[in-house]
């Protein structure tokens, strides 16, 4: 990989982890927006790509990195741009899509509707962990101390379990 092109090289590190771009966009935006929000992760991928330094972290680590950082920064701008519009007396468009009949992916929206209402880091935790990543990892990726990565943690799976009470989603 090292000989390659930068654009050869982007389309198999792409190709290879575009799992955790998606992911991540799940977690961040809706529906709608999840396009738009890899497209985003895409370009700041291609941007930070050739600083990508092995010795210093793995390849999965460093596109976590990146992809959280830029899914974190579209989350507050659009969150500004939403602001804006209601200020402006211009209400939210969007609907949410009921094509979905297979329950298990209503189950999974649900889930990531949940994850989209905690504050942009304890998503990232959240999102890394499921994902399997150590604490350690997790922390490489959102810049915090594996003690710290825990007690978020437990917090998150407190708030999640008041929830699951509270809502007949599950």
């Amino acid at each position: 990989m090292d000989s390659a092109t930068p654009e050869a090289r982007f389309a198999e590190v792409t190709r290879d982890h575009m799992g955790i771009l998606l992911k991540t966009a799940y977690a961040f935006a809706a529906p709608a927006d999840r396009d738009d929000l890899v497209q985003e992760m895409l370009l700041a991928i291609w941007q930070a790509l050739p600083s990508y330094d092995a010795t210093r972290c793995k390849l999965s680590t460093f596109l976590y990195r990146v992809a959280n950082n830029r899914a974190q920064n579209w989350n507050r701008s659009h969150r500004r741009y939403g602001r804006r519009l209601q200020a402006m007396g211009i209400g939210s468009q969007r609907t949410r899509g009921t094509s979905e009949a297979d329950a298990r992916a209503v189950h999974l929206e649900w889930l990531y509707a949940l994850m989209r209402e905690l504050p942009p880091l304890d998503r990232s935790v959240l999102m890394l962990h499921l994902e399997r990543l150590s604490h350690r990892e997790v922390g490489e990726v959102t810049g915090l101390t594996e003690n710290n990565v825990g007690v978020r943690l437990h917090r998150i799976k407190q708030w999640l379990a008041g929830r699951k009470g509270n809502d007949d989603g599950l």
